[in-house]
């Protein structure tokens, strides 16, 4: 086992007592033993604080910090602040890891010379699927990245670049004063933006396709439910298009535009599927600024669409939603709703 230096892991907790005892186990279960673990409670009215404590007495890596519910932007934020390791590792409450997840994303780091963020592939699972954290596997791909091919793939969502936080190792140094932005979703999304921005252009980025990170899908978790706040990724996405631009990349204003048709098409999908729904159950609630919200979002496809359909990077997925769209709003909205209902089951 390779000891490189002390992983800080912070894990952002509310309201998780159903999964947040695996997860914690999973984590003091790691190979690589150099390790703080410090518990943001977000101010939970469950039983998570309780178990926390538990955590905290038994083993003296475990750290626990009570707070105000504010989110979890902010609970990420406090957890870096009182980090004290050389790197930082996210990990959801409700999530688990494998028992070689650390000592594997500071093996990428050290051994693949990659300086400043490393990662590995994850698998999704439901609530009552049976996962082992300590099945074997091996490291059949490997890639590497500078900070700006990195930013490309990420917003192509390619590979397994994935926006999320978790799933990787960031060197301290890289993300010092990078904070997550507070009161919005999708922050993961705008922060890992403004850490690849930020890196040095010399600097590497590690990724491995081992599926050590076990992220919990669960229904009803705040990704899972639509609300006024799933539109933040319209902002997100208008800004990261904005920059792109600014920047005079091209490659990078391509992708920058992929990403933008992609969260308009997903919201879209949601608000023509919530709009019905209300409609059938006459709650007009929010009809009114959600329905112009919509004729918004298909705006906006029918503006980027043609550019990502003779896009060769861009992922199937999002050609087939291209091509749908073609068949005009309302089957677009239909069909599209259908299949996510589907997908999600």
């Amino acid at each position: 086992m390779i000891d490189s230096g002390m992983v800080s892991v912070i894990i952002p907790v509310w309201n998780v007592e159903q999964f947040l005892d695996a997860c914690l186990e999973s984590v003091a279960l790691q190979t690589y033993n150099n390790i703080e673990v410090i518990m943001v409670d977000d101010g939970s009215t469950d039983r998570s604080t309780e178990i926390c404590r538990s955590w905290e007495k038994k083993d003296g890596r475990f750290i626990l910090i009570r707070k105000y519910n504010e989110g979890p932007s902010i609970a990420r934020n406090v957890g870096f602040d009182n980090a004290k390791g050389d790197y930082i590792a996210f990990v959801d409450g409700d999530d688990i890891i494998h028992v070689e997840y650390i000592e594997t994303l500071v093996d990428i780091v050290k051994r693949k010379k990659v300086y400043s963020i490393s990662g590995v592939d994850y698998i999704r699972f439901g609530d009552f699927d049976i996962i082992t954290t300590a099945h074997k596997w091996d490291m059949t791909e490997f890639h590497h990245y500078l900070p700006e091919d990195a930013l490309r793939k990420l917003l192509y969502q390619n590979d397994f670049i994935c926006s999320a936080p978790w799933g990787k190792l960031f060197s301290r140094e890289v993300i010092e004063g990078i904070r997550f932005k507070e009161g919005i979703i999708y922050e993961d999304l705008e922060w890992m933006v403004r850490v690849l921005e930020k890196m040095p252009k010399s600097k590497r980025i590690g990724l491995c396709n081992a599926p050590l990170y076990y992220y919990r899908k669960r229904n009803g978790s705040l990704m899972e439910t639509f609300s006024g706040h799933r539109l933040d990724v319209l902002d997100i996405t208008r800004d990261i298009e904005d920059k792109a631009i600014a920047s005079a990349d091209l490659r990078l204003v391509k992708a920058a535009r992929d990403r933008r048709l992609s969260a308009n098409f997903d919201i879209y999908m949601q608000l023509w599927k919530y709009i019905r729904q209300s409609k059938a159950e006459k709650d007009d609630t929010d009809s009114c600024g959600y329905n112009n919200q919509l004729v918004s979002c298909w705006t906006q496809i029918k503006r980027l669409r043609m550019g990502s359909l003779i896009n060769p990077n861009v992922r199937r997925k999002n050609k087939l939603g291209i091509l749908l769209s073609f068949l005009g709003p309302t089957v677009c909205g239909w069909v599209g709703s259908r299949i996510i209902s589907i997908l999600k089951k």
